[in-house]
């Protein structure tokens, strides 16, 4: 087991992180890129503020997963028990409580709430 090589920084299903902290380049103990001070998200973005539907199956399923493990409901449930529906009325009234982070091209990113986040 010792001379196993190193994991990869950015495996698909590491760390269980919403928003990419995870992706290669980047420690795992503080999420902060090697070798340089913190990373800040871009002031200025450049980016659309529509959620992509990769986007909103993320958000959902990560919801979904949270409120199937008794996190707290942010929305009346109306009787409802399935997560995954209880997470679309949520997405619907902007009530998730996620960030998304979108990595650009150059190596920066920009950080978007999914309050902010235009979905249909």
């Amino acid at each position: 087991m010792e001379d196993d090589p190193p994991q990869q920084n950015g495996d698909i299903g590491e760390g269980g992180d919403v928003n990419g902290a995870h992706e290669a380049g980047q420690s795992h103990a503080e999420g902060q890129p090697s070798g340089s001070g913190i990373k800040e998200a871009n002031k200025v973005r450049v980016t659309t503020p529509y959620m992509t539907k990769y986007e909103r199956a993320r958000v959902l399923g990560t919801r979904a997963l949270q409120i199937s493990m008794n996190a707290p409901v942010l929305v009346p449930t109306d009787g409802e028990t399935d997560p995954l529906q209880i997470a679309i009325k949520e997405l619907a009234q902007r009530k998730i409580p996620l960030i998304i982070r979108r990595f650009l091209p150059d190596g920066s990113f920009e950080d978007w709430s999914v309050a902010e986040l235009i979905s249909e």
